[in-house]
């Protein structure tokens, strides 16, 4: 266990022990996934096929409302003998989704399949592939919350989500320029690329997740005595988070918005979408160092003003604004900055109000109920 006391680069130092090793490949398993097999690619990718608008923000956005399920935790768990590593393990697989991507374009670009049907692939390998993995991210958290003393875990935790976003920055922002060149070359062949590299290095999730401290069994108690109800605070806690949710479901993707409103090329949304990564490390960096000692609370706080700034500086990125696209990077920054220092906090505040024998029961509920004011607003 490390002392509390311990300045920021040692921390990290920290988390570069071999102890940490799988969670290290955790962290760039996923950052290759959400970068070369998620929404960066898909959304050009839908675009570029002819798919209308309303069905890509659909696609998008059924990920999210689909991990409602999480809410049936418990009874999954309970169901597998409270087996949480057999659960996560077969989730994880859905990491491995840019496999499947680049497959289907492969068959497009080769003419085995027509576009149409490429579109129907696609929007089914990401409703399944993409709800599988938000799920499983939330299990792998769950996982670290059972295996790891609560100072590990807030070392952990915030250490691997910037570990991600570094990584997405850095595979993001030169792939906008390169999927431009690309596609002017060798057409759909360039994302046929982007999603096997991304499903190469995706395999590491699957293999860290199963190198990771056994959990045991993880169950909840149920059956004919009544369960003992959730805290109160927890619950409010829940709510205005979820209040949160259904303000974000009511944002498009700003990629989307930049490609068919403001005529920005497939490389521009790529970017948009480094801009998104560079912030989310920035609110990663800052929140993690303040969490082991700060107010879970007041840092939640201050990320939804900061989410309503930025919403207002992308909603002035108007047709004829000359500064529109500027101003689409500059919000997406600091939307997903202050995002990603809210999720922090909100997980820290989780944890900290859910008593330890009804943390997956708190956690369900808490998935369950912000998923589904997500799915509500978009």
């Amino acid at each position: 266990m490390f002392p509390m006391h311990l300045p920021n680069l040692s921390r990290w130092r920290a988390f570069a022990s071999p102890r940490y090793r799988p969670f290290q490949a955790i962290a760039t398993g996923q950052a290759f996934t959400g970068s070369y097999a998620s929404d960066a690619l898909f959304v050009p990718l839908l675009l570029r096929l002819g798919a209308p608008p309303e069905l890509v923000i659909l696609v998008g956005s059924f990920p999210v409302a689909a991990s409602v399920v999480q809410a049936l935790a418990p009874q999954i768990l309970r169901r597998m003998g409270g087996n949480l590593r057999r659960l996560t393990l077969l989730l994880t697989l859905a990491e491995l989704r840019g496999f499947a991507h680049a497959a289907v374009v492969a068959a497009i670009a080769s003419g085995l399949i027509s576009a149409p049907v490429g579109i129907l692939l696609v929007s089914a390998t990401v409703a399944i592939g993409q709800t599988a993995g938000v799920l499983s991210a939330s299990n792998i958290n769950l996982w670290a919350a059972v295996v790891l003393p609560d100072q590990e875990r807030r070392l952990v935790g915030p250490r691997m989500g910037a570990m991600n976003m570094a990584l997405s920055t850095l595979l993001l922002l030169p792939a906008g320029a390169v999927l431009d060149a690309g596609l002017r070359s060798i057409g759909l062949w360039t994302y046929a690329g982007f999603f096997a590299v991304g499903g190469l290095v995706s395999i590491l999730t699957p293999l860290a997740v199963a190198r990771l401290p056994y959990p045991g069994r993880v169950l909840v108690k149920m059956g004919e005595e009544p369960a003992e109800p959730l805290p109160e605070k927890f619950r409010r806690f829940t709510t205005a988070t979820a209040v949160a949710s259904l303000g974000q479901g009511l944002i498009p993707y700003l990629s989307l918005y930049a490609m068919q409103v403001l005529g920005a090329s497939a490389g521009f949304a790529v970017i948009l979408s480094g801009s998104a990564s560079a912030g989310a490390l920035a609110g990663s960096l800052t929140t993690g160092a303040f969490l082991l000692r700060g107010s879970s609370s007041r840092v939640l706080r201050l990320s939804f003003l900061a989410r309503s700034v930025a919403a207002a500086i992308c909603a002035l990125a108007i047709p004829g604004n000359p500064a529109a696209l500027p101003m689409l990077v500059l919000g997406s920054a600091l939307f997903n900055g202050a995002g990603n220092a809210g999720a922090l906090a909100s997980n820290e505040r989780l944890y900290r109000l859910a008593p330890a024998d009804l943390r997956v029961r708190c956690q369900s509920y808490y998935v369950g109920t912000t998923s589904a004011a997500f799915a509500v607003g978009a």
